[in-house]
């Protein structure tokens, strides 16, 4: 469970992390290779708005789950189930990443969805943590 503290948080469009906080999607696809795996207790934010600018933000975010991301490996199209895609969608080169111990929160907590990873606010963690699920 997680406790409070400082916090990495990732952005996917909706309904990506729903079907990821509900166990029905577990690698996540990306063009890039976070800098660290394993990575802990990341907050999982969903959005509305695809964020394909450097700077460019979505207010509306919520975070709607916990998750560790355990491994990143090349995507195969064996792999687009998984990731929550048809396999008409498959693109060479990119990654999956392995998502595990996913820990829905019982309530949404509203933040500002960002690009790549970046770190929430004191406050933000602090209801994020009052609302993780253990």
């Amino acid at each position: 469970m997680f406790q409070g503290g400082i916090l990495k948080a990732i952005s996917v469009v909706s309904p990506w992390g729903d079907m990821i906080a509900s166990g029905e999607k577990t690698l996540e696809i990306r063009s890039w290779k976070p800098d660290v795996i394993p990575m802990m207790d990341v907050a999982l934010v969903q959005n509305k708005a695809p964020l394909h600018q450097d700077g460019q933000e979505d207010p509306n975010g919520y975070v709607v789950a916990i998750i560790d991301i355990v491994g990143c490996k090349p995507w195969i199209i064996e792999d687009s189930r998984q990731g929550g895609c048809d396999e008409s969608e498959f693109i060479s080169g990119y990654l999956a990443w392995e998502i595990s111990n996913v820990r829905k929160l019982s309530k949404q907590v509203n933040v500002t969805a960002k690009r790549k990873f970046y770190t929430l606010t004191n406050s933000e963690a602090k209801a994020i943590a009052k609302w993780s699920e253990t």
